[in-house]
């Protein structure tokens, strides 16, 4: 069942009659995290707006679960917000911020507030005041703050951007952890590529205002609909090939695969860097020479170009040692073929 329903929202910036949001339709289910992202004129941050009622659409339907299914001037449902400067009040301590969320009787508050900071690991904070907590724990008191209610949708918008490091990583972690163990569903807007899809159960890609592919975060990466979202999480290499009767004739040296039958021509090949395996030897392997290497610990991004200068981009290891100008033979664990006209 879903909390939130989107049907064709459309959203123009006047005088220049831009489309901002053009037919958005999506839902957000029960208890799912449900991440959108894309780049700064993707219009994700206009769409959250108007989702909690602080700007509103042109055209659509904006469907909430309950009782009663209105359109565009609905009364939402209880929608807890975390915006990305959390927004915590300095002269109150954190028990005191957490409950200023909190309605019912003194007690009852008290109670569901600790309750709340207990699930953050903030049981034993609830005197201290923000200032004298770090970064990492003023984000867990917000967040506290957003669920204790008990809310049906949390929406989150840019939550994780002061954030550096492993306290970054760790509370992404915690994030979830928090949200499955409340039932809470959450929406969560981004540009983060890897928040996008850590936290996510499902990940909508927006680009230009128009929905691009709303999928699990593993499908949206390991099966893009088009070349923008498959170059949105990092570069997906492409290489114009020769389809033959046994493989494919490309740049950097013929790849055998049955597929070939069943294409006539030039095809596309499209791979990750990962799926790239770097060899001691020839044997079936295609060869480039290496022009750039730059290390980043757990591994190396290295270049490397055919006799005509085409790159592709390649992640190794970073124990390997990669000469600039040598040849580097490489085989592909697996790659995608599309028609290339």
């Amino acid at each position: 069942m879903h909390i939130l329903k989107l049907e064709g929202i459309h959203k123009i910036k006047a005088p220049n009659k831009v489309n901002i949001l053009s037919n958005v339709s999506f839902e957000v289910k029960e208890g799912e995290i449900l991440v959108l992202s894309g780049d700064q004129d993707a219009g994700v941050s206009t769409l959250i707006r108007g989702i909690l009622g602080l700007e509103n659409f042109d055209s659509g339907k904006l469907l909430f679960s309950g009782p009663k299914l209105g359109d565009l001037t609905v009364n939402r449902p209880t929608i807890g917000v975390i915006f990305q400067d959390y927004a915590l009040f300095p002269n109150l301590s954190i028990l005191e911020n957490v409950k200023l969320a909190l309605k019912g009787r003194k007690q009852e508050i008290e109670q569901q507030a600790l309750a709340s900071l207990k699930l953050l690991g903030l049981d034993g904070f609830s005197e201290k005041y923000p200032e004298a907590l770090g970064i990492e724990d003023r984000f867990r008191v917000t967040l506290a703050r957003a669920i204790a209610p008990e809310p049906r949708l949390l929406v989150l918008s840019e939550p994780f951007n002061q954030l550096r490091g492993m306290y970054k990583h760790d509370l992404i972690v915690e994030t979830k952890r928090c949200l499955k163990q409340a039932g809470i569903a959450a929406l969560v807007e981004t540009s983060d590529k890897a928040v996008a899809l850590s936290i996510s159960d499902r990940l909508a890609v927006f680009h230009k205002g128009y929905l691009q592919q709303i999928d699990s975060p593993q499908n949206i990466y390991q099966r893009p609909s088009n070349s923008y979202v498959a170059n949105f999480f990092g570069k997906r290499n492409e290489l114009l090939a020769t389809a033959t009767s046994d493989g494919f004739y490309t740049s950097f040296g013929f790849i055998d695969d049955e597929r070939s039958k069943v294409f006539n021509n030039k095809v596309k090949i499209l791979f990750r860097p990962e799926e790239v395996k770097v060899k001691k030897g020839l044997r079936q392997a295609l060869i480039g020479t290496v022009r750039q290497c730059s290390f980043y610990g757990d591994h190396q991004q290295v270049t490397l170009e055919d006799d005509m200068g085409k790159s592709i981009l390649v992640k190794s290891s970073p124990n390997k040692v990669f000469a600039l100008g040598s040849n580097v033979f490489f085989t592909l664990r697996s790659f995608k073929v599309e028609d290339a006209f």
